[in-house]
């Protein structure tokens, strides 16, 4: 067959790939249609000794969203997801060109899964991200890109069969980063994955790969301050993630639980734990308020504040009192909401992530448990679709 592929990153070894279905269309002769693992693909021409097979994808989306970021600079929007690696997204309206990847000395290669994705506060063209193949734990790994996430190199090394799950890199350190990892304890590096070390005073990790929690965060601007949430219990690094120490032990226990910083602001941390609420502390975890009308913070973000504001928006995706499971922003801390979710196409398989763009106020991407990625932007800014 001939294989005539619309999305540039999708090679044609994709095609027929786990085939599910054929069908002839009864209206047009010559004319059939196939759904593999991938996609949709029609052929017009099915008689031919060699049929040209074309695929209908806008619209149709099954990728699986392990990690979504949206820096400051740089691309728009970067995507860890299951199976195919990982995007740079440019835009919003077109299909990236190929996978995250990352380059070694035999030429180009992708892993399975990317996992997780952060940036450096100092130069947000700095980025670091973690995965592998599920099945080869000798792929286990990551990656840093000095050039906002176009090109990527691969850790020097990694710990030996240590699945990556969730990754932090110090605010004013660009070489120095926490992973935490499934089962097992976290890791430290202090220079680009050179080395690590193993982190101290933290129970061990979550189960992954499929697990979406978020238990670690960096702080925003104390460069050596790491925060990590488990059962209950609130833990602080102020030496660089070497060690942690237990700072608050009455938080309720979730095992669903998202941990953010608040941009630009040190020691404020916010934690959402599902149907047990949302929580924001601004003195580096060791007090923590519960946020009124909140009850179910299932996913945070942080996004640009709006014009004339220097408070980052905060966009929750939950329910509030007497009010519908939905997307919410609030632009003063968590005061006031205002409903920002679409009342008659809500967002369907799993919302499992959540991230608010840096540099579009009201942009924000929902990553979903098979359906793709959503976006929406509730201003009419004219280069929200990239450039």
């Amino acid at each position: 067959a001939q294989i005539n592929s619309t999305v540039p990153w999708v090679p044609k070894s994709m095609f027929a790939n786990h085939t599910s279905a054929v069908e002839f269309d009864p209206q047009v002769p010559n004319r059939a249609w196939l759904t593999d693992w991938f996609g949709i693909w029609r052929t017009d021409n099915i008689t031919a000794s060699t049929p040209t097979w074309t695929n209908y994808e806008k619209g149709h989306e099954q990728t699986v969203v392990f990690t979504l970021l949206s820096p400051p600079k740089g691309a728009l929007l970067l995507s860890g997801i299951a199976d195919i690696d990982g995007f740079y997204h440019s835009r919003l309206d077109t299909y990236p060109t190929r996978l995250l990847g990352y380059k070694t000395l035999l030429g180009d290669r992708s892993w399975q899964d990317t996992y997780s994705i952060a940036y450096f506060e100092g130069n947000p063209q700095y980025l670091v991200r973690v995965g592998g193949s599920r099945g080869d734990t000798s792929s286990y790994s990551g990656a840093t890109s000095h050039d906002g996430g176009l090109t990527w190199n691969k850790f020097p090394t990694f710990p030996e069969g240590v699945l990556p799950q969730r990754l932090a890199v110090s605010a004013t350190n660009y070489k120095t980063f926490v992973v935490a990892t499934s089962d097992k304890q976290p890791f430290r590096t202090q220079d680009e994955g050179a080395t690590w070390q193993p982190v101290s005073g933290l129970p061990v990790g979550f189960s992954g790969p499929w697990n979406w929690t978020q238990p670690l965060a960096a702080d925003s601007v104390n460069g050596n301050r790491f925060y990590y949430y488990a059962n209950g219990s609130f833990y602080r690094s102020d030496n660089g993630g070497v060690s942690f120490q237990p700072i608050n032990t009455k938080l309720p226990n979730k095992d669903w639980n998202i941990l953010k910083s608040m941009p630009g602001s040190e020691g404020e941390v916010w934690l959402g734990l599902d149907e047990k609420g949302l929580y924001s502390s601004k003195d580096g975890g060791k007090t923590f308020s519960k946020i009124p009308q909140v009850e179910k913070a299932h996913l945070l973000s942080f996004g640009k504040p709006p014009k004339d504001s220097t408070i980052p928006a905060l966009y929750l995706y939950g329910r509030l009192a007497l009010q519908r499971e939905s997307i919410y922003l609030s632009l003063d801390r968590g005061r006031t909401w205002i409903d920002i979710g679409e009342r008659h196409t809500p967002i369907g398989n799993e919302p499992l992530v959540l991230e608010a763009s840096k540099q579009h106020f009201g942009l924000v991407f929902v990553g979903t448990n098979g359906r793709g990625i959503f976006y929406r932007s509730i201003t009419k800014e004219p280069q929200i679709l990239g450039g």
